[in-house]
């Protein structure tokens, strides 16, 4: 069950007048493991009787993020693409933008990730999948023309 599904089941109980301890209680017979703590149940009934209508989370304001603007991943982009066997603290200390920054840019905005100490895309384009599949077939048309002499260097 969802957060707000949980909650509403919550606030109908309340409504029910059921304590918070017997809502604990059914939610652990009905859900299981996947219950809320006694806490978390009786944190949202006290909201609910205080007169709280909404299941929803409050909206809370925080520090907007200000590494994933546009100019940061075109850096980040363009250093990787300049060396692509940079680490992450390379590319940290190359563009200023903290390790963690750099990470999720290169793994969730540029779709990237390390192979063979290279920064690679994570899907190959039609074209390359073409390309590897042509060169393993001429590999194996080699390897099946000198296959006796192969295998006797073993």
């Amino acid at each position: 069950m969802e957060k707000n599904e949980i909650r509403a089941v919550i606030k109908y109980l309340c409504l029910k007048k059921i304590s918070s301890k017997g809502i604990h209680s059914d939610l652990v017979e009905t859900l299981g493991d996947s219950a809320p703590s006694y806490s978390t149940v009786a944190r949202w009934a006290k909201e609910f009787k205080l007169g709280r209508t909404s299941t929803e989370d409050e909206h809370r304001e925080g520090r907007p993020s200000t590494s994933l603007i546009e100019d940061n991943v075109k850096k980040v982009e363009d250093v990787v693409l300049a060396d692509r066997r940079l680490t992450i603290r390379q590319v940290a200390e190359v563009t200023g933008i903290s390790y963690g920054s750099v990470q999720r840019i290169l793994a969730n905005e540029l779709h990237m990730k390390k192979v063979s100490a290279r920064w690679v895309p994570r899907m190959l384009t039609d074209d390359q999948k073409k390309n590897r599949v042509d060169i393993s077939r001429v590999n194996l048309e080699k390897f099946q023309e000198v296959k006796k002499i192969f295998c006797s260097v073993l």
